[in-house]
């Protein structure tokens, strides 16, 4: 009896298991994290990219006044850009007013348009997936009154 051991009283079935949920755990915790990461950048570029926008729009809307100069109008959009972008980014924000020149609605004709853009570089870093370089523009667009 010294080399035969007792059976278990286990009923017979699939092996041990034990280790199955660790490993499959292990498998999908890249794609977890990929996923719920990519959807926070996405997030932050999307509330970034809205941000752009409004402040266009502000642009634009001090643009259409006669008595605006451009750089009223450069002042109001990186004000606007003060919530959404940090300062290194409103800094290198590129505000581009059409038409130009020191005030764009003057001696403009009624019903014209004047359109302001927004762009910054923007950068997409998700774990496991690498960097993405962007351009984030935003664009405003009112009647000249």
């Amino acid at each position: 009896m010294f080399g035969i051991r007792a059976r278990s009283a286990r009923p017979a079935g699939p092996r041990d298991q034990h280790g199955a949920a660790a490993v499959e755990f292990a498998l999908l915790l890249p794609i977890l994290i990929l996923l719920v990461f990519g959807i926070v950048q996405f997030s932050i570029l999307y509330n970034h990219q809205q941000g752009l926008h409004a402040a266009a729009r502000e642009g634009a809307r001090v643009a259409a006044l006669p008595s605006s100069t451009s750089t009223e109008i450069t002042s109001r959009v990186r004000d606007s850009l003060r919530g959404v972008l940090n300062d290194a980014d409103r800094a290198a924000a590129t505000i581009t007013v059409t038409p130009s020149g020191t005030r764009p609605c003057d001696l403009q004709p009624a019903g014209t348009n004047v359109v302001v853009a927004v762009s910054v570089p923007g950068q997409l870093d998700i774990p496991l997936w690498g960097d993405e370089l962007l351009t984030l523009t935003g664009r405003g667009q009112f009647r000249c009154e």
